[in-house]
């Protein structure tokens, strides 16, 4: 492993293992969040750590940000000037491959992807001429699969000057079911076109954990408003009333909670712990799904969704929990990018879901990876079964090591052309990882 402080040497450090044809392999480490650990896997490994410089250009509110930066300290920075951007709640995650597969957290209702506010500067103009292509391919399948991005430059968000973090828990499996299926019916209007549709000023998630021994409540249904208190409340009560009219309501006051913040930076750290902490080693193992849009999830299909993920609670010693991510019809998160085509489909789903489960077994423990590993994939594969015939895809950010077709399920239709372009820009695979574009 090289740790890198200028452009120049990674560029040079690419021309010398690229010499070698392909007998010798090269992956950049970014954040070290890596769901596989696939940014260790090149025999060279380019260390962007120490490549975090932060340049403002307040005129065309822009900023430009190199490749080593992560989420926490890049946010600290934007909001001391007054901007933003949207992004998820870890602080220690690399820019690089959250830009470059999506980046999704709860502003993008309102702001949409990350990767829709980024150009990659140290690439040069990639919208017009020969590298058109490059650049549509980039953007959804740039993780070391065409070359390594240096620096980014993103078009900024003027942070609001009152936000609201909130959460609300539900105490039983059935109150979790009429949950989910508020918010199915609910995120699933245009708040442009039916006034009792979500605005996208709610960005939330609806976290399902479980009943473990001496637990009070099943899930929580939980994000931030960009807005007052009181503009959050006559939103929030449009599913308070629904559930209110099915004999559900939250737990209270212990277990809920409506914070309201005239700070961005307070309102991040409130969410997300100190902006500047660094990540702590932790194993574990995901997947994810996005539906088509309009999953239809029966009371019957969510109940048993829920169920599947109760059988794998406390697993070979995993703690096991699955997030319903809201995108939706009135979400930015589903219109087309405004910085033209790009290789990146997931513009449809009104869930990004995704099961996580946490202290997942070692390699060398095979027969409990094994019964774990089992479980988590038949919460998916319950889900997927409520809708076989369904367009379901896969999140490339939450990469599944054991994700069979993966190319499909990350790309979709634009596979065959990536995988062109990945033959003819890196003939060798120079840059690989095991589901690289060469291996799909």
């Amino acid at each position: 492993m090289t740790i890198y402080l200028q452009h120049k040497a990674v560029a040079d450090t690419i021309h010398c293992v690229a010499a070698e044809k392909g007998h010798v392999k090269l992956s950049p480490r970014g954040g070290g969040h890596s769901y596989a650990a696939y940014s260790l896997s090149g025999q060279v490994v380019i260390d962007s750590s120490q490549m975090r410089t932060i340049t403002f250009d307040d005129t065309k509110q822009q900023a430009t940000v190199q490749f080593g930066q992560t989420l926490g300290p890049l946010a600290l920075v934007l909001g001391q000037r007054g901007y933003a951007l949207p992004h998820g709640t870890c602080s220690g995650v690399g820019i690089s491959g959250h830009s470059l597969g999506g980046g999704w957290g709860f502003t993008s209702r309102k702001w949409g992807w990350l990767l829709d506010h980024g150009s990659i500067r140290t690439l040069g103009p990639m919208s017009t001429g020969e590298d058109a292509e490059l650049w549509w391919a980039l953007r959804g399948a740039g993780s070391n699969n065409f070359g390594i991005v240096t620096s980014f430059t993103y078009a900024l968000e003027v942070a609001p000057p009152t936000v609201v973090n909130y959460g609300m828990r539900f105490a039983t499996n059935k109150d979790c079911v009429h949950v989910l299926l508020a918010l199915q019916e609910l995120g699933g209007l245009d708040a442009n076109d039916d006034p009792n549709g979500f605005p996208p000023e709610l960005g939330g998630q609806l976290i399902i954990m479980g009943r473990r021994v001496n637990d009070a409540s099943v899930c929580q249904f939980t994000g931030q408003y960009l807005g007052s208190k009181y503009n959050y409340t006559t939103v929030i009560d449009r599913l308070l009333a629904k559930l209110s009219s099915r004999g559900v309501k939250p737990l209270e006051p212990e277990e809920s909670y409506i914070r309201e913040f005239h700070t961005w930076n307070l309102a991040l750290t409130d969410l997300m712990g100190p902006l500047e902490a660094s990540s702590v080693p932790l194993p574990y193992y995901a997947q994810s799904l996005l539906d088509n849009g309009r999953p239809n999830y029966t009371f019957d299909e969510a109940d048993s969704i829920i169920n599947a993920l109760q059988t794998a609670i406390g697993i070979e010693g995993t703690s096991s929990h699955m997030s319903f991510d809201l995108n939706g019809p009135g979400s930015r998160t589903n219109l087309d990018p405004a910085t033209g085509d790009m290789s990146f489909i997931h513009r449809r789903s009104l869930f990004l879901t995704q099961v996580y489960s946490v202290q997942f077994p070692g390699f060398e423990n095979v027969t409990a990876r094994a019964v774990a590993l089992d479980k988590i994939r038949a919460v998916i594969d319950t889900m997927k079964q409520t809708s076989p015939d369904s367009d379901w895809h896969a999140y490339q950010n939450y990469i599944d090591p054991y994700l069979i077709s993966f190319g499909r399920a990350y790309y979709g239709f634009n596979l065959d052309r990536l995988k062109l372009l990945k033959r003819a820009l890196d003939p060798h695979t120079v840059l690989d990882f095991p589901q690289g574009l060469a291996h799909a």
